[in-house]
């Protein structure tokens, strides 16, 4: 017997022992079938509507959506790579990382099992991106007809699962080389996902652009399209060949340190733990990093404990440039499915767009928020102190939304120029929503207690969260109404929906109420801890 097969049998004898030593095997089964059972219901849901777009001829729908889809798929995948990338993609379970990668032995045998799931992942997410390329570009292509609809379907889906595994399994190949390698490549990631969207924006509102993907997509065949597919499999077989030469000797100190923040995030992402997710974002920004010592400037001891996330996001200026490319987002992804757009889904986008741009704002609030000790030793009066730490969360959600209305301006779904105004209005109304999420307690898995329903009892850690939400969503009452009317004011034939002055005077009353009612309330909460 070869080392190598001793190696994998060895692997394979601690393999059984672990398997008959483990309990509730046929539970974890159970629960892994019933969440993707569920999550292919949905998916199956959300996938429906583009695929009637294959039964829909040419002149039946508009050229401005030729490139909108194919351009959010484009950026969906550059998102799902930077996922990947973000948390390994080759990573390990817990106990194995912490036992089988540092016991004597075969390492490629250690990580055969994840590299498989890596690939597996990685095809079955092209095949559905291919197939949603295909849907949203086949109404525009001429040979794709009933009959050949199979044809286009295995190659686009081949081709897709093919790109998707050849990128993550470089991805894969890069991850033990040094951090800044792995940040290149998650700057090309980022720049390819912001050009799809800029070009999805710029397609809805200039034609040129369209019409020209059209003309291209139009002249498109099986044939000039089974030489592309080939050479995506031929690329992913050569990926996976050069991945597994280089599982020999992956180095388990990444391994471990990537296993062990994926793990984390995960069950941080879980839970909606936005606390936990804040600090892996900032200890793996600055995990080798030095910081230059910078005098402080002379404020008010409240403006002070304030200063620390203003300086914070001078420091990290990719965090600016993330939430200014978010902006987009609503402005093309209410009407690249259908065609039309839809103005719940634009509501939806603009108010957790916005909550996200203010909790750019509450860092120190959060940490803060952990430690009673550090709140008393601060002695500063808690009601300024909040009042300080909101200026900064309600510039950025103001700005967001702004820059988000004033892109649907831009893009033709909505109609006059006076929207960024009722947006830097609507960002004080947010302020409280991204504020409450900072200062929630850290999340308890154990704790019982929440709201009784059908499918059992809610765990508080997720009221709080759907509390602040609701918060942040009545805080902008008049912009999601007004948005509303005039997104269903959209039709052929009808005036242009114009925005009267009332939205502007209400929108304005309620976010100043509903912040100054939150900051006397949390300040009064902050009062009554300490005392």
């Amino acid at each position: 017997m070869t080392a190598a097969a001793a190696g994998t049998a060895r692997f394979a004898t601690v393999r059984a022992f672990t398997r008959r030593h483990r309990r509730g095997r046929w539970l974890d089964w159970y629960v892994t079938c019933f969440g993707v059972g569920v999550a292919l219901i949905y998916l199956g849901n959300f996938l429906a509507g583009p695929f009637r777009r294959l039964t829909a001829g040419p002149r039946d729908l508009p050229v401005s959506q030729s490139g909108t889809g194919l351009a959010l798929i484009i950026a969906a995948a550059a998102g799902l790579l930077l996922l990947a990338q973000v948390l390994g993609p080759l990573t390990l379970a817990p106990a194995d990382a912490s036992w089988l990668l540092m016991s004597p032995l075969k390492r490629r045998a250690v990580l055969r099992r994840p590299a498989i799931v890596v690939v597996v992942l990685a095809a079955l997410a092209g095949a559905v991106g291919g197939a949603l390329a295909l849907a949203m570009a086949g109404p525009y292509i001429r040979q794709v007809t009933h009959a050949t609809l199979g044809t286009w379907l295995a190659l686009t889906t081949a081709g897709g699962a093919g790109l998707a595994v050849t990128a993550v399994l470089v991805l894969l190949i890069l991850q033990p080389y040094p951090e800044r390698a792995r940040h290149i490549a998650r700057d090309i990631i980022l720049g390819v996902s912001l050009l799809a969207l800029l070009a999805a924006l710029a397609g809805q509102h200039w034609t040129a652009l369209p019409r020209a993907i059209a003309g291209h997509l139009a002249g498109v065949s099986a044939a000039g399209l089974r030489p592309v597919t080939i050479a995506a499999v031929a690329a992913a077989l050569l990926a996976m060949a050069a991945a597994w030469r280089r599982l020999a000797g992956f180095p388990a100190g990444v391994l471990w340190e990537d296993s062990a923040r994926a793990d984390r995030t995960r069950l941080a992402a879980t839970f909606l733990n936005f606390q936990m997710l804040a600090w892996i974002a900032e200890d793996g920004y600055w995990r080798g990093r030095s910081l230059r010592s910078r005098p402080w400037p002379r404020l008010r001891p409240a403006f002070l404990l304030a200063w620390a996330d203003w300086r914070r996001l001078g420091r990290r200026p990719g965090t600016l440039v993330t939430l200014a490319a978010g902006t987009v987002a609503p402005a093309v992804g209410a009407s690249a499915i259908t065609g039309t757009a839809r103005g719940p889904v634009v509501t939806v986008a603009l108010l957790l767009g916005g909550v996200a741009a203010a909790s750019q704002g509450c860092g120190a609030l959060r940490r803060d928020a952990g430690d009673r000790t550090l709140r008393r030793l601060l002695g500063v009066d808690a009601r300024q102190a909040l009042i300080a730490r909101a200026v900064l969360p309600a510039l950025l959600s103001s700005a967001w939304l702004a820059l988000a209305l004033a892109l649907l301006v831009a893009g033709g779904v909505l109609h006059g120029w006076a929207w960024p105004v009722l947006g830097i209005l609507s960002g004080p109304g947010l302020v409280p929503a991204a504020m409450r999420s900072a200062r929630a307690a850290p999340v308890d898995t154990v704790a019982q207690g929440g709201i009784d329903t059908g499918m059992g009892s809610t765990p508080p850690w997720l009221v709080n969260r759907i509390a602040s939400v609701v918060l942040g969503g009545i805080g902008i009452i008049p912009l999601v109404a007004s948005v509303i009317s005039a997104v269903r004011a959209i039709a052929p034939g009808r005036p242009a929906y114009s925005l009267p002055a009332g939205p502007f005077a209400f929108q304005f009353l309620v976010s100043a109420i509903i912040l100054a009612g939150y900051l006397l309330a949390a300040a009064a909460s902050e009062d009554a801890q300490r005392s």
